[in-house]
């Protein structure tokens, strides 16, 4: 992914903060000659400490499952939040454009045995249930339906050999321009555009 220096963050807490935040994500790998994604939920984990993988699960129909023993490396892309960026708001320049964010990991990925695929699905509903007035539990699901369920799918271990960001957010604006983005995006009403408001606002204050 290009990325000017300005634009990239080196700060690995942000970074993790933003991949298990916008979590769900497209998988790529190359399939018969040509790219091949699956948008699917992928989960940052700590492995052991300092050493952090990628995990998820695609079904066994799904042809991306056959490139699981290829060894080729694999990209797990994670991105939003977005917003246009309109010229109007800039006190001189008249081009407009976009910021967003956006995170690029490549690696190597390891299948995963049952018993981890089990644990890995047990830590991702407990993630995603746990606003749900009833929050349903793997242990939940009858023996017979999980079996059947994890027959059809397989899990997935990735490794972070490399990681790549862009965090567009202006930061090569003046500060006159920087604010007028920042209340200007608050003013459309959209979630995304408050979302990149909000993470422009923190890194100006903070000197960024």
């Amino acid at each position: 992914m290009y990325t000017p220096k300005y634009y990239q963050e080196n700060d690995w807490t942000t970074v993790s903060e933003f991949i298990r935040k916008h979590s769900f994500a497209l998988l790529v790998s190359i399939h018969d000659g040509a790219p091949f994604g699956t948008h699917i939920p992928v989960e940052l984990e700590e492995k052991e400490p300092g050493t952090f993988v990628l995990r998820g699960h695609i079904a066994n129909e799904n042809p991306q499952s056959e490139d699981f023993k290829s060894g080729q490396t694999f990209l797990a892309v994670f991105t939003d939040p977005h917003a246009y960026i309109s010229s109007s708001w800039y006190e001189k320049e008249k081009i407009p454009t976009w910021n967003y964010i956006a995170v690029h990991v490549y690696g190597q990925l390891r299948i995963l045995t049952e018993t981890e695929l089990v644990d890995s699905l047990t830590k991702l509903m407990d993630k995603y249930e746990a606003a749900s007035a009833c929050p349903v539990h793997i242990s939940d699901i009858p023996e017979k339906s999980l079996h059947n369920n994890l027959r059809a799918i397989t899990g997935f271990e990735m490794t972070l050999d490399r990681i790549e960001t862009r965090f567009k957010l202006s930061q090569n604006r003046n500060d006159r321009d920087y604010a007028e983005i920042i209340h200007q995006l608050r003013a459309t009403g959209d979630t995304q555009a408050a979302e990149i408001a909000e993470e422009m606002a923190k890194r100006r204050q903070a000197g960024q």
